[in-house]
């Protein structure tokens, strides 16, 4: 007899090699990671001469973290420190971009609600976004695994333990001729850098922050921090703390003065800061983590 065949599994394309519990290298990590990590940018729409269009503004990165599951801090949604601004409309769409150094890319665009695809917990700086089923594939058209996503660890990491960052910091989003599906890709570049824990302390109970040397710009909040051994995330990028440590008085010279058109005053006042770059740990978002299915 002949065996019967097959016909009922549909192909799915070229089996992914299995993720790597433990990276030989600091670049063999990024490259497994870098999949996962976006571009976060802000639409709303705005009243020119009459018109309405709308206005994108680039917020900040942020990581897939589970199936459907979408991490970030919550000051890249909810800016404190920005008016109205700098805070979520329901009318908002948000669009998420991610391209790499191999030139891989891809999008979605799509408006989420707070409470229903869009959650925060401001005192934790978290932000929890829940991924459409179109964000991995439209038709037959697949964009994203569902295995591709960035591991969480719960456990502590020392001070000296290395450590590195992704994400998109100094970008902003463009269209050619203002077309929604034809986004200006070369102007949004993922960037990475490596570093170390050198303070960890808790605030209060439950809640733990890191310090890192890292150096964070504009773009980079919301972005993973991650372990280099297993490339699991350990923190999320909040932004640095600054204490200034020296000021002086500068006495501008007559010869600087004259070429000043503005300025008009003899000095100036200069402040040295020590700057701390700071994450909180991802133990301090067990419970919120819990809620959301995206671990355990």
């Amino acid at each position: 007899m002949s065996k019967k065949k097959r016909r009922d599994k549909k192909y799915q394309g070229p089996k992914l090699p299995k993720r790597p519990e433990y990276f030989n290298s600091f670049r063999e990590c990024v490259d497994w990671l870098k999949k996962s990590v976006y571009m976060i940018a802000r639409g709303r729409e705005v009243e020119v001469d009459g018109k309405k269009l709308i206005n994108w503004t680039t917020l900040g990165s942020g990581f897939v973290a589970a199936p459907n599951r979408f991490l970030t801090a919550a000051h890249v949604i909810n800016d404190p420190q920005k008016k109205d601004d700098g805070q979520h409309r329901d009318n908002d769409k948000y669009f998420l971009l991610r391209h790499d150094d191999t030139d891989a890319w891809h999008y979605r665009v799509k408006e989420y609600h707070f409470n229903k695809e869009l959650f925060i917990y401001s005192n934790l700086d978290l932000a929890i976004i829940y991924l459409d089923e179109e964000f991995y594939q439209v038709n037959e058209k697949k964009y994203v695994d569902k295995n591709e996503f960035i591991r969480i660890s719960m456990d502590f990491l020392p001070i000296g333990y290395e450590i590195g960052v992704l994400g998109y910091p100094l970008c902003k989003l463009g269209f050619k001729d203002q077309q929604l599906n034809q986004p200006l890709i070369g102007d949004i570049l993922l960037r990475t850098d490596t570093g170390v824990v050198n303070c960890r302390y808790n605030t209060k109970e439950n809640i733990c922050i890191y310090e890192f040397t890292l150096a964070f710009n504009p773009g980079n909040s919301g972005g993973p921090i991650f372990d280099v051994r297993t490339g699991r995330i350990i923190s999320i990028v909040r932004g640095y703390k600054t204490i200034p440590i020296a000021t002086q008085e500068t006495i501008i010279s007559e010869e600087v003065a004259k070429q000043l058109k503005t300025y008009s005053e003899k000095s100036f006042i200069e402040v040295l800061h020590a700057n701390y770059s700071i994450g909180f740990a991802t133990s301090s978002f067990q419970e919120a983590f819990k809620t959301h299915n995206i671990i355990n």
